[in-house]
């Protein structure tokens, strides 16, 4: 199984020799395919040709694509080669709504849950969105969600809104997009339809599905940057921008644990487990198949 996330932070070339793709600027490095789950391009120039990412694709490796901040902002997917892939999308089609709001309760239920064990564990007040996730109405009517995100950001990075120009809305940006490649490159792969989502509907988004199924994963990746970054960036709470440091550490984010029937996982496993819960889930017509993350504590 692929494990190993390759970041190119300066300009090179690229090439294929052996099943290995070849990185070259002052040296080379050759990395099998087979090994390879995400390739991060940071570098502002790169050389390759058509047949390097139809290499990838064909390996069903995550191609993530970073501006000039550094921050993930486009992946390359393959086209779906599953073969349920038209069962999936019917299904995905025929969904009653019944099932769906169902779903989307059980999405932010654990959403909410994990939020509360984020909480516990870093030392700040807890009960409050431990009786939201418990109050969650189908399709979240309550719109606990929305309540539950203010007093958890308020209290984890005094930004209930998560719009200050700060280093903690960067990473967190930063490690909620490389799961959500991860994630879109399950989907994908399974022949879902990308666009169709349990909650998010928008006509202007590709990914809408992944961005219903990444709402568990957030509390792990907000675990994570508050254990692993934020102990950079004691002396200023304020600079926007991450360092290469802080990107080193983010880019392993899918080699961090979460656990699923009482067993620690991978995240970048999760991924591939969620997905399959859900097509589970819509393939029986029952939200109780729909299992999700818990932290890891």
């Amino acid at each position: 199984m692929a494990w190993r996330t390759v970041v190119i932070e300066n300009s090179a070339s690229l090439s294929l020799k052996d099943n290995k793709l070849v990185i070259a600027n002052d040296d080379e490095i050759h990395v099998p395919l087979e090994d390879i789950d995400s390739l991060i391009l940071e570098a502002p120039a790169m050389r390759m040709t058509k047949n390097i990412l139809l290499a990838l694709a064909e390996n069903k490796i995550n191609v993530i694509l970073c501006d000039e901040k550094y921050l993930p902002t486009a992946t390359i997917l393959p086209y779906s080669q599953a073969s349920r892939g038209a069962r999936y999308a019917k299904a995905q089609l025929s969904l009653s709504e019944s099932t769906r709001k169902h779903l989307w309760r059980r999405n932010i239920m654990a959403k909410i849950a994990n939020q509360a064990e984020v909480l516990k564990k870093n030392g700040y007040e807890y009960e409050d969105l431990i009786e939201l996730s418990k109050t969650v109405r189908s399709g979240d009517a309550g719109n606990n969600e929305s309540i539950a995100a203010r007093l958890y950001f308020a209290r984890l990075f005094e930004d209930s809104t998560r719009r200050k120009p700060t280093w903690s809305n960067s990473a967190l940006d930063y490690g909620y997009a490389i799961v959500r490649s991860a994630l879109a490159r399950s989907v994908a792969s399974r022949g879902f339809i990308s666009m169709v989502g349990i909650n998010h509907r928008s006509d202007l988004n590709q990914y809408n599905l992944v961005d219903d199924l990444i709402e568990s994963f957030r509390p792990l990746v907000d675990d994570y940057i508050i254990t692993k970054v934020m102990p950079k960036h004691s002396d200023d709470l304020t600079d926007e921008n991450l360092s290469r440091e802080d990107r080193s550490i983010l880019v392993d984010i899918l080699n961090q644990s979460g656990i699923i029937s009482g067993k620690k996982y991978q995240i970048r496993t999760l991924c591939e487990m969620v997905v399959d819960n859900y097509a589970n889930a819509i393939i029986n017509d029952s939200a109780e198949d729909f299992e999700l993350p818990k932290l890891s504590l």
